[in-house]
């Protein structure tokens, strides 16, 4: 194998891989990229089992041939070197040469053949969906994303697929979001699939390298127990979670009939500066709601200290004090992108809806919080 490539333009691709590479591993292998060059066309691809990920560059290409070499080493070096052309090779003592102008660095590599082979099963559908659009619905529910092992099915994003909408839903039971796209048809196939949260943010990291997103198409198929994202020259393999996804539409609720609207970075700040005194475990922070009033508070026990602030909004129903993990608060606020926002309350232990106060066109975006028990004085 020899070619030579700009460093930038190689740099970039392997950041679309590396994030696939398992940092604790019992198969030395998965530590390392596979690279293989045939004419003018190098693909880097990369695996911890579960996900692969593999993405294609222009060249110029001396001598075809494939090897694996270590993901952070090799990583490492083309980080630290300046934007210049670079000279890659494989000797015959195995050895993976990089060389430029100035030095040359060299790689223990291990043959192609021991790297893991992905089957690809055939797939049971497909269909295109804007980049921007499916960007937009993964970043909007993947924080929301239980990271609890024993609840397997809630630690990826529920993936909806009806004949006129696409549905993104996660939840990790203290909270719950769900997004709904109507600017799609799918007359080929109806399906739901949980994807893992890691090939999602792998995928993420991969659209945020083009310029243009809004431009540009992804490639969605589904296989018994795999998807696939196809972005360009690079795809994104995943396994699929097994397992029945929780009812979600149950605990939605469907009675709320209190409204408070209120502004959305006013109340980020204020819960940011009220959090700083609430408990480091229960992260609790209290909503006392008046007409046309709200008053933020915490208070830390333990360590005596406490906090208060007052915001306006806009709410006509009864005096409500209702207790919520501060944290999750912001984590929701921060996701939603309209100047004010709508909460949609039934009483102080029922859940709350809160939602953007204007939908976009096509989409239909819902967020919901569980309250935290206030204990009685």
């Amino acid at each position: 194998m020899h070619f030579t490539v700009s460093k930038s333009v190689f740099y970039k691709s392997l950041q679309k891989v590396i994030g696939v590479i398992p940092t604790k591993t019992t198969i030395p292998i998965l530590e390392n990229i596979m690279i293989e060059l045939k004419d003018n066309t190098l693909q880097l691809t990369g695996t911890d089992l579960e996900i692969c990920i593999s993405t294609e560059l222009k060249v110029n290409g001396m001598e075809n041939g494939a090897c694996t070499v270590p993901a952070k080493s090799f990583n490492e070096i083309l980080r630290e070197l300046p934007d210049v052309p670079i000279e890659i090779s494989l000797e015959e003592d195995d050895k993976f040469h990089i060389k430029t102008d100035k030095g040359l660095y060299k790689l223990v590599s291990q043959p192609k053949d021991e790297f893991p082979s992905i089957v690809v099963e055939d797939s049971e559908g497909q269909l295109d969906i804007n980049a921007q659009i499916l960007y937009n619905m993964i970043d909007k529910t993947i924080f929301a994303v239980s990271t609890d092992e024993l609840r397997p099915t809630l630690m990826g994003v529920f993936f909806q697929i009806t004949s006129d909408e696409f549905r993104c839903v996660s939840t990790d039971g203290h909270r719950l979001v769900k997004v709904i796209n109507r600017d799609f048809k799918s007359s080929e196939f109806q399906k739901s699939v949980i994807v893992p949260t890691k090939a999602l943010s792998l995928l993420l990291k991969n659209l945020d390298t083009f310029p243009n997103i809004e431009k540009v198409q992804v490639n969605f198929s589904i296989g018994e127990n795999h998807v696939i994202f196809r972005i360009g020259e690079a795809f994104v393999y995943s396994k699929i979670i097994e397992g029945q996804y929780p009812k979600f539409e149950n605990v939605i609720p469907i009675n709320n009939d209190k409204k408070m609207i209120v502004n959305r970075e006013e109340l980020m700040s204020s819960v940011k500066r009220v959090s700083i005194f609430s408990n480091l475990i229960t992260h609790q922070i209290k909503f006392l709601i008046d007409e046309n009033n709200l008053t933020i508070s915490s208070e830390d026990i333990e360590f005596g200290g406490e906090g208060n602030e007052e915001i306006p909004i806009n709410y006509e129903s009864e005096r409500m004090e209702i207790g919520y993990n501060g944290v999750y608060v912001l984590d929701i606020l921060r996701h939603l992108d309209t100047d004010d926002v709508e909460f949609l309350l039934k009483d102080s232990v029922s859940a709350a809806i809160i939602n953007p106060s204007a939908q976009k066109q096509n989409e239909d975006l819902m967020m919901l919080i569980m309250p935290i028990r206030i204990k009685e004085e």
